[in-house]
């Protein structure tokens, strides 16, 4: 089944699983009296309250007037208390003060705009209790829906934030360990004992040559254990005491060359962790950085950074590229998420928040990330649980159900 039918169809068995805040244009949600400003109206008997979220300009606030038989009263005199309960046993509590015609709330209403509210006002010795539940971006699902969902929940915490630097490069042969064969007298070449990619021992016949001034043979041996990895030697040829005719590598460890771009040359150490990448699906293989050239490439201006990599089953070829990771700086922050938690919501990034069968999307504020986690500097805490697959189901269901942000 592909993605995008898996999707449609646990959409289509969360059906109406989504609530969200009060609005008439909402099956889903139920009616309430607005005042004149366009708030929530609150009666007890002949006393009343409108409670309403301004943002015009401002962040969001609340703002509160009165009235006695729907006619406007004067705030000072008044007091009032809200006290708003939110997913997760989170609560803030409001006081007021008098600002003209209303009371004002002296703290932001926080995004999201989803909470079961308690109101208390008191004036002429009176004590009058409201209360309203007013939910946006709000799910709720059944075990079975969970289920079919592929919802997984993850508890909220500090972590460990890696930054990373993606680089290009390519396998080279170990320059410490490689040969360059070159004959010591000049002769004519009468056999070649060995092919491309042959492996040799240490002091074995590579060919045979004569010696142009004695005419006698002599052997060109290895230097070195290894691989040949060139070769320019074919019977019959001449060839003078600069003529290289193989070259031999001991390919049990390789050097990986990766190109820094400039704005990153500052950012490396040697000795800093590189995860190789060799592109063929295997997993990448640690290493360090071993050199950094002081000398940048004129064509390129890049900076060459090296990797020593061993190489017992000779599965790093020379020739091939490669990419690295390299790891430059770490960080511990109080609270962090996983990557696949993050959604894009109207204009935030939410994480959905769980409790019980209720799903919530909450705005966050991100600050570090690598491709793990993501930092959380603001709204959410340490401990809380919080959907960290699947919620893009939860995304589309609350897209689905129309939700709107309504006061």
């Amino acid at each position: 089944m592909s993605r995008l039918l898996s999707l449609l169809v646990v959409t289509a068995l969360l059906g109406g699983a989504c609530t969200g805040g009060d609005s008439a244009d909402h099956p889903n949600r139920e009616s309430h009296e607005r005042g004149p400003h366009g708030g929530r109206w609150l009666a007890d008997g002949d006393f009343a309250v409108e409670l309403a979220i301004h943002e015009r300009g401002v962040p969001p606030e609340f703002r509160a007037y009165f009235y006695r038989d729907r006619a406007p009263l004067d705030p000072p005199g008044i007091e009032l208390e809200v006290t708003l309960r939110r997913l997760g046993n989170r609560s803030d509590h409001i006081r007021f003060a008098p600002r003209g015609e209303y009371l004002l709330g002296d703290q932001t209403v926080h995004e999201p705009h989803s909470f079961d509210a308690e109101i208390v006002a008191r004036e002429g010795g009176r004590e009058h209790r409201f209360a309203f539940s007013s939910y946006e971006n709000r799910v709720t699902l059944a075990p079975e829906q969970l289920a079919a969902a592929g919802i997984e929940l993850v508890t909220s915490g500090p972590a460990v934030i890696r930054e990373r630097i993606a680089l290009n490069g390519r396998v080279t042969p170990n320059e410490d360990a490689l040969a360059h064969v070159m004959p010591r007298f000049p002769g004519v070449i009468r056999a070649v004992h060995k092919r491309l990619g042959d492996s040799v021992a240490k002091g074995e016949s590579l060919a045979t040559i004569e010696s142009n001034e004695s005419l006698q043979t002599f052997e060109l041996r290895a230097q070195l254990a290894g691989t040949v990895i060139a070769k320019d030697a074919a019977p019959g040829e001449f060839v003078a005491t600069d003529h290289e005719l193989f070259q031999i590598a001991d390919l049990s460890t390789v050097w990986v060359d990766l190109d820094v771009y400039r704005r990153d040359f500052g950012k490396l150490r040697v000795g800093q962790p590189v995860a190789i990448d060799s592109g063929d699906g295997a997993a990448p293989v640690a290493g360090r950085l071993a050199y950094l050239s002081p000398i940048g490439s004129l064509n390129t201006q890049t900076l060459l950074a090296r990797v020593v990599l061993p190489n017992p089953d000779r599965s790093w070829r020379p020739g091939l590229f490669v990419t690295g990771e390299v790891e430059v700086g770490s960080a511990e922050v109080p609270v962090a998420v996983e990557v696949t938690a993050l959604q894009r919501l109207r204009d935030w990034d939410v994480v959905f928040l769980a409790e019980g069968d209720v799903f919530e999307a909450q705005p966050v504020e991100l600050g570090r990330r690598d491709r793990e986690r993501i930092e959380i500097v603001s709204g959410l805490a340490a401990g809380q649980r919080y959907v960290a697959a699947g919620s893009f189901v939860l995304k589309a269901d609350v897209g689905k159900s129309g939700a709107t942000h309504d006061h």
